[in-house]
């Protein structure tokens, strides 16, 4: 695998995985030393420090209120006598708030010595820019990691320009699957499609939609309208909702019209789908079997599995399914392959220290951990995934995507927030039956405000 990942080729190539998730790769050779993105020279690494009164902070959103976190402090300082850890939870109302809240706590000198600016938030090159995360290559040197630990997909995030920028936290294929409840297919008498199989054509999803809906009672078919699931549902039809370059929106053409076609339909047109705000909780509604599909991915599949066997819930009120999205002429499927990343905040006086802690929460231990007692989905190292395999065999399900999936693409101009919200909003409006508007107008709107965001100056 080559080193070197630009923001223009955001999970090109290595994520459009030939070897796939079952095959990590060699490790990346550390680069010479070199200054930051910034102009200031990167730390040299040291010989282990003597832990004696080091301080150094926690920043993230990850996993408040699980115990996660507080576990993965105290089992470091444990380790490391001399060194005390300070989670500082971030608690924003959405993650892209809580991105907002780095950056100004970075402008007031109080950002966390360990932070994450996630790639799939289109956060991570805008942090490298601003001179915010530091490269970490002489730290991954001194301390001899070996980096096919994680799998190749989601260490190629991990990089740019040449360097590398921090340690895998968090990775799936976003919102490609259909969560399904089975019970209501074995009462209709519908045969299900093979948890694996690629052959449910769109034309199937909605007549069950359809066939699901119950007014007042049911809905067949819930989709999501943030952009993981707008992205995955233009796929699904051969579109996209930006390209490669991050720099056009693809609503326009036409693959990516009869996608947005196709979810007009249901949603305005017939009525059958959720209307915006109508369905609180869609994970509660599906287990007490309000939902029959919610387009999601592998984690909601996960989660669906855990509330159902959590609440003793009935197999004739609910039991976990999964359909997944058909195979594209190309042979890929549908998919938004997503990961996150660990990262150290540049000055940091004891950065080796702080890599200690990056390899203690990113490593075998605490990446399962990460999936068992904080209930995020990290499928970035192989021997984290077998375990989870082996806890539930449920997570088999899961591969295919990773394997064949497509690359997210990112705004060029790296505006995460205002590319997420815009979507957001303006499928709403595209897609509520309540207000609604002509297909042709909704669909100019999202696109032209897609547009707008993405010609922006650089954030």
């Amino acid at each position: 695998m080559a080193n070197q990942i630009s923001r223009r080729t955001f999970l090109r190539g290595s994520l459009l995985v030939t070897g796939g998730l079952l095959a990590a790769c060699a490790a990346p050779a550390a680069p010479a030393p070199a200054a930051s993105s910034g102009g200031e020279a990167a730390p040299a690494a040291t010989d282990a420090p003597a832990a004696e009164g080091i301080l150094l902070h926690w920043d993230t959103f990850r996993s408040p209120g699980t115990g996660w976190n507080e576990e993965r402090v105290q089992t470091f300082m444990e380790a490391n006598p001399g060194v005390t850890v300070e989670f500082r939870p971030l608690t924003g109302s959405s993650q892209q708030d809580n991105y907002g809240k780095m950056y100004a706590a970075q402008a007031a000198g109080d950002l966390g010595e360990i932070c994450a600016f996630d790639p799939s938030h289109f956060q991570f090159w805008r942090a490298i820019e601003k001179n915010i995360i530091m490269p970490i290559d002489e730290l991954v040197a001194a301390a001899g990691t070996d980096l096919t630990e994680w799998y190749d997909l989601f260490m190629s995030l991990q990089y740019f320009q040449g360097k590398q920028y921090g340690l895998p936290s968090w990775g799936w294929a976003g919102a490609d699957t259909l969560v399904v409840n089975a019970a209501h297919f074995k009462d209709a008498g519908i045969e299900l499609p093979g948890v694996q199989s690629r052959d449910t054509s769109m034309e199937a999803i909605a007549e069950w939609a359809q066939s699901f809906y119950s007014e007042g009672e049911r809905f067949g078919l819930n989709i999501g309208h943030a952009e993981g699931s707008v992205v995955t549902l233009t796929r699904a039809f051969g579109g996209d909702l930006i390209n490669e370059d991050g720099t056009q929106s693809m609503l326009l053409e036409d693959k990516s019209v009869e996608a947005l076609r196709w979810a007009y339909k249901l949603a305005v047109e017939d009525n059958v789908l959720p209307a915006p705000g109508v369905v609180e909780n869609v994970a509660s509604a599906q287990v007490e079997g309000k939902v029959t599909m919610n387009w999601g991915g592998s984690l909601n599949v996960r989660n669906f599995d855990r509330d159902i066997t959590a609440g003793g819930v009935d197999p004739s009120v609910a039991e976990v399914w999964q359909i997944l999205l058909p195979t594209l002429p190309d042979g890929r499927f549908p998919s938004q392959i997503r990961g996150g990343t660990w990262n150290i905040r540049q000055g940091t006086e004891h950065a080796d220290v702080a890599y200690k802690f990056l390899l203690h929460i990113a490593g075998a231990e605490g990446s399962l951990s990460f999936n068992t007692v904080s209930g995020n989905f990290a499928a970035v190292r192989p021997d984290t995934f077998q375990e989870l395999i082996a806890l539930n065999p449920i997570h088999e399900w899961f591969t295919s995507s990773l394997e064949n999936g497509i690359a997210a693409h990112a705004p060029a101009n790296s505006r995460g927030r205002e590319f997420t919200d815009v979507v957001t909003q303006y499928t709403d409006l595209l897609l509520d039956p309540n207000q609604p508007v002509p297909f042709e107008e909704g669909l100019q709107n999202l696109h032209d405000n897609v547009q707008a965001v993405i010609d922006m100056d650089p954030a």
